[in-house]
């Protein structure tokens, strides 16, 4: 980590609530979401002119997790344990619904269907098993899911564009994909994926029910209330909040700086700051995100960068929060991302109990009711 990087996880860490224990989260994201469906169709909207964010990292490494994927993670995570005999362990936020192409197509554009992530499973060839090892990783306490959102994409404008004939909406579209850049007139949105980026004040009401469903159906996928969440692209405003909270959400997991809609915007409202500990108007908790372990984003982002912002984060009695997005463990389309990142994150976790054996690995959640306890005494 350079000095500048230093310096700022230093800043950022001396402010917001201490804890006196080495605890560490990994946070991870769009587990359950599509993203690229394939090698196949990555090739062919490689081809495709109205495609500028072809070359992305993301599109070109990132799908739903195969069985592999899977088992490979659960092995590096189980390779370490912390002082309490726990493995290392992950927050798989979910989105836990996808579109439903057929039914949407059917429907000639005209209504919007979803189906459940585990429906979804079932098309992909090598994810037979996923579910399963789900369930299997969560018995193991290796991955714990948290709610990241209904599906991780702006329906309404996504169907909008359907219903214009937006060129761009109908090659993704007739191929299972929908995470493009978009550039529309008087829009100043930038991406189909930034769910809670509602640019008329009406667009609130399908955002809010979206969270309303999702949470219901998290918890008939998984059997329990998700008690954190993270808005998909740290986008998001009061309103979602406030359905969250209604739902059970506790937490509100982010980054520095929360980004407001495009409607608030256009309303005077701005960026806001949070440190861990924070809490907004209904009581929600914020735990922000103050380490970065993101090697696919680029080979600065690893176990060393991520160790320096756990020592950072540890010098000032603050909880480390990791950064570590699906994304660097997928291999179903490119195996070598996956391998190599592994490898990495297994050299990541060695050191923290090297360095840190009294370190504690937790999930999101776990991490916020100790936090509650100690402020609220609530469990």
């Amino acid at each position: 980590m350079g000095l500048v990087n230093k310096l700022k996880s230093d800043i950022f860490n001396m402010f917001g609530k201490g804890v006196n224990r080495h605890i560490i989260v990994f946070e991870s994201d769009d587990w359950g979401a599509i993203r690229m469906p394939s090698a196949k169709v990555l090739h062919e909207i490689q081809k495709i002119e109205c495609f500028r964010s072809h070359g992305d990292c993301y599109n070109t490494n990132d799908t739903l997790a195969s069985n592999d994927d899977l088992e490979l993670l659960m092995d590096v995570l189980a390779s370490v344990e912390d002082k309490n005999g726990n493995p290392a362990k992950i927050t798989f936020n979910c989105c836990v619904a996808n579109p439903d192409f057929e039914k949407i197509k059917a429907n000639n554009y005209q209504e919007y269907y979803y189906e459940p992530f585990t429906e979804t499973l079932k098309r992909y060839p090598h994810h037979d098993r996923s579910f399963e090892l789900w369930r299997e990783g969560m018995r193991h306490n290796v991955i714990w899911p948290q709610f990241h959102g209904r599906e991780h994409l702006n329906v309404p404008m996504w169907m909008q564009m359907l219903r214009d004939n937006v060129a761009q909406a109908y090659h993704a579209f007739d191929r299972g994909f929908f995470a493009f850049d978009v550039s529309l007139p008087n829009d100043p949105r930038t991406h189909a994926l930034q769910a809670f980026n509602v640019l008329h004040k009406d667009e609130y009401t399908f955002a809010i029910q979206s969270v309303v469903d999702g949470l219901d159906l998290f918890e008939k996928i998984f059997g329990f209330r998700s008690f954190s969440m993270i808005a998909p692209c740290y986008i998001w405003d009061g309103d979602i909040e406030c359905a969250a909270v209604n739902g059970g959400v506790r937490i509100m997991q982010g980054g520095h700086v929360q980004v407001v809609s495009a409607y608030a915007k256009s309303q005077g409202g701005k960026s806001i700051r949070h440190f861990i500990g924070d809490k907004n108007r209904y009581g929600q908790l914020y735990l922000v995100r103050n380490c970065t372990f993101e090697p696919t984003q680029s080979s600065l982002f690893n176990a060393d960068f991520c160790m320096a912002g756990i020592t950072s984060a540890f010098k000032f009695r603050k909880p480390a929060v990791v950064s570590c997005h699906r994304l660097n463990f997928i291999g179903e389309i490119n195996p070598a991302n996956r391998d190599c990142n592994l490898r990495e994150f297994g050299r990541l976790l060695k050191m923290i109990v090297a360095r840190y054996p009294d370190v504690e690995f937790m999930s999101s959640d776990e991490l916020g009711r100790i936090i509650f306890e100690e402020t609220d005494n609530i469990k």
